[in-house]
């Protein structure tokens, strides 16, 4: 009888297996024979909660080196599929890695595959194969990914920012606290195209550069060209960053925000009917603590005292100030929107709108009497100062983009977009002065600054899957910039005006060839510009290769020349820091930029962890400064003439990687040495070290995953940056009557300031609907030297020059919710 039971439980235990073993989510066999062969497999990949297209996400099939990626909008294309029963293999940066088989008789185009966010992942229980990264390096040359929905893992100051995010990894700078701007490998941030949504932003900064003009909650994903780019990509020197704005939600209406001690932040998504989704999110300051604390920090560095400016004239003894009234009234925002229109599974209209500005006032009135009555009694000569410090800076940018899969082989993006940028700035005194029986005396100086910039852009990006080991990339582009620039001084004397105008029409074509079994991938590519000012055709071959040693071990390699007709030329004001505007080359005075890329690296990467080395060198010509420096010998009066000066520049130096990606504890340490020098004969017979060469620059970034807390640490270690000092000063007569004081300087950055270091740790509690996070910034408190302030002080006979410290920030601690309702 027991045998006899036994043998039943075995017979449905064995019944059970088999039918487990031939039943698959739709109920078909798991060993299946394949009856297609060497087919062409076409899809999306989505995120599986709002339906969003994932751009740039890896497949490939299981077994082969056979491997692609999505487009920016998301579609995809694998060519040559060996049967209909592999396996496809996705990933994308901060999404769980899936498997997809593929099934005998069911339809291998059109496919639509969802992908988990990592960060939704709840759960109390520890799972140390899970991918945690917050970034993403070593699958190009050069490249860096980033997706924004795990900036939550990192440290911030006020802001989950995305430029700051990728500052932490190596050959970017970190030890710019003062610009949220991109300084890669040795250039100045001016050197790296940004994109938006095929826009391009030329500002990139809110409140002096503390923090990125792009709001986290409007992105989609990040990517970072550190050198060597594409073809596909022009009119910088330097990097590419390529920002994709979210779509909106595809499947349900949802809205949601974050608020900390420095502003506020909301957004609204939603579909409408089935083919339209919409995107709405903003962000704006508030005069808080934190916001307060920034707002100062900088203006303790560029006060404008009136006793140390006031005129020939105005004098000072004998004057008492008796009243002062200080208004400050000062805010950034920035909005973003989206439409999202897919009128067939081909076609894609995509609309994108964004706007932002900083609205910076520090201006006070200030009442003084001096001198005394006939007989000694009340003060006969009363004054009026208004001390105006205005600062106001925006962007505008907006595109509107058809995107159409006219076959399986043929994807075409077509784009109209505009961007516009402006920074005006008013740092001026305005005296009014009262005498006994005379009428009132009007005086006004200072400097003003005002520099605009229209950007129309037309362009059209074509790929073509001639097979499935080669593709061809190719389009056209037409650009119309307009720029203006008018730098003043005591609102008679104009130091510089420029009026711009160019046009460029730029063609590009590329080849993407894989041999050797798809170990090989070759890049050739050429882009060829035509500049209406110079009326010359620029052209830029470009090359890179990556070779798959191993399964692990992948060599790579680029090369090219880039040419940049729109700069942003450096002003030198030793003094009070330099100030930058963009101006247009005109092949004279102002030459075109030019620069070579030599890049050569390797990676060594396994399920868990990545070693990435990639070493560089970069020739330039056509490098510019503007300064004011040599003035005309005292006695010869001030000619207001351009002072630009150019000269070449080199950079050499070699990033290194270690990234642990997987598992509860996971971070990287990342390493860089590198050495940018300048040539500009005016300022020196020889080479000298460029404002921005930072010799050795380390970071370690830790985050830790806990149950439903994120634990996180980063430290920054970086070499003193050069300056220029002030070894002593003159002053002149102005034609106006009044006088301006000038500097004599050191040897061209020819100091260095101290080395730069901080910590920051934070820790963040996720909960159904939202995260609350604490951090703190600069946590032990290291003085970090900004610039150096020199002021001359004089009793009327003797003078002395003041140099002062002007830091970075102190601790800084913040907190930050956010809550989502779904």
């Amino acid at each position: 009888m027991r045998f006899s039971i036994l043998f039943t439980v075995f017979l449905l235990f064995s019944k059970l297996s088999r039918a487990q073993e031939v039943t698959t989510r739709s109920g078909r066999s798991l060993s299946p024979k394949p009856t297609r062969f060497n087919l062409t497999v076409t899809g999306r990949i989505r995120d599986t909660q709002t339906g969003e297209n994932l751009p740039f996400a890896a497949i490939g099939v299981r077994g082969t080196n056979r491997q692609t990626q999505t487009n920016v909008d998301g579609y995809f294309t694998l060519l040559t599929v060996p049967s209909d029963t592999v396996t496809l293999t996705i990933s994308y940066l901060g999404y769980t890695n899936r498997d997809y088989r593929l099934e005998p008789r069911e339809a291998v185009k059109e496919l639509l595959i969802d992908l988990t966010p990592t960060i939704a992942q709840l759960d109390e229980v520890s799972v140390t194969g899970q991918r945690t990264e917050v970034m993403k390096a070593g699958d190009g040359i050069g490249l860096i990914k980033l997706t924004p929905r795990n900036l939550t893992k990192l440290p911030n100051i006020g802001e989950r920012d995305i430029f700051r995010a990728l500052q932490l990894m190596p050959g970017v700078s970190a030890a710019n606290e003062s610009s949220a701007g991109l300084y890669v490998r040795g250039g100045t941030p001016d050197q790296t195209l940004v994109l938006f949504d095929g826009f391009t932003v030329y500002n990139v900064e809110h409140l002096y550069g503390f923090f990125s003009a792009f709001n986290y909650n409007a992105l989609k994903d990040v990517q970072l060209y550190k050198g060597g780019f594409d073809a596909r990509y022009g009119g910088r020197l330097s990097a590419v960053a390529e920002l994709t704005g979210k779509e909106g939600s595809r499947k349900q209406f949802n809205v949601g925000g974050d608020a900390s001690f420095l502003s506020v932040n909301a957004f609204v998504e939603s579909p409408i009917g089935k083919k339209l989704t919409v995107l709405v999110a903003g962000r704006r300051s508030f005069q808080g603590p934190l916001y307060n604390k920034l707002f100062e920090q900088f203006q303790t560095g560029n006060d404008n005292r009136p006793a140390q400016n006031a005129p020939a004239g105005t004098g000072r003894r004998g004057a008492n100030q008796q009243q002062t009234t200080q208004q400050v009234s000062s805010y950034f925002y920035d909005l973003n929107g989206r439409l999202t229109f897919r009128p067939t599974d081909r076609d894609q209209v995509t609309l994108s709108l964004y706007n932002g500005q900083d609205n910076l006032d520090n201006s006070q009135d200030v009442s003084i009497t001096f001198g005394r009555g006939m007989q000694g009694g009340t003060s006969a000569n009363t004054g009026n100062l208004v001390n105006t410090d205005l600062s106001n800076w925006g962007n505008t940018g907006s595109s509107l983009k058809w995107s159409r899969r006219w076959n399986d082989r043929l994807y075409v993006n077509s784009l109209v977009s505009y961007s516009s940028y402006f920074n005006q700035r008013d740092l001026s005194n305005s005296v009014t002065i009262t005498r006994a029986n005379n009428p009132p005396n009007n005086l006004r100086f200072g400097t003003f600054e005002d520099n605009k910039l229209i950007d129309w852009s037309i362009k059209t990006d074509a790929e073509w899957k001639l097979s499935a080991n080669q593709q061809i990339d190719f389009g056209v582009q037409l650009t119309h910039n307009k720029i203006d620039y008018a730098y003043s001084s005591n609102d008679t004397i104009s130091l510089l005006s420029k009026n711009d105008r160019g046009t460029l029409a730029a063609f590009y074509a590329q080849d993407q060839i894989r041999l050797l079994d798809n170990r090989l991938l070759i890049k050739p590519g050429v882009r060829l510009t035509y500049y209406t000012t110079t009326k010359q055709v620029y052209a830029e071959p470009r090359l890179s290769a990556t070779y798959q040693l191993t399964d692990r071990l992948t060599l790579k390699g680029a090369w090219g020349r880039y040419y940049q007709f729109v700069k942003q030329v450096m002003r030198e004001d030793i003094s009070q820091g330099s100030r930058n505007f963009w101006l247009l080359s005109d092949g004279g005075t102002l030459p075109v930029g030019a620069a070579t890329h030599f890049v050569g690296g390797l990676t060594y990467e396994t399920a868990g962890y990545l070693f990435d080395v990639e070493a560089y060198a970069k020739n330039l010509i056509g490098i510019t400064e503007y300064t004011l420096r040599f003035a005309p010998q005292v006695g010869q009066g001030l000619v207001p003439q351009e002072t630009f000066f150019n000269g070449t520049g080199s950079v050499r130096g070699i990033d290194f990687l270690v990234q642990k990606k997987i598992g509860n504890y996971a971070g990287w340490v990342g390493y860089t040495y590198a050495m940018a020098q300048n040539r500009i004969a005016a300022f020196s017979d020889g080479p000298f070290f460029a404002n921005q060469d930072v010799r050795h620059e380390g970071k370690l970034i830790n985050t830790y995953r806990i149950k439903r807390f994120d634990l996180g640490l980063t430290f920054v270690y970086a070499a003193g940056k050069p300056y220029t000092s002030v070894v002593g000063e003159y002053s002149i007569q102005l034609l106006d009557g009044t006088s301006r004081t000038f500097t004599n300087p050191s040897g061209k950055n020819a100091n260095r300031f101290p080395d730069y270091s901080r910590l920051d740790a934070s820790v963040t509690y996720y909960f159904k609907h939202g995260s609350i996070g604490a951090s703190v910034f600069n946590a032990y408190n290291r003085t970090n030297v900004w610039y150096k302030r020199f002021t001359s002080v004089s009793d009327g006979q003797e003078s002395q020059l003041v140099v002062t410290d002007v830091t970075y920030l102190g601790i800084t601690p913040n907190l930050t919710l956010s809550y989502r309702i779904h």
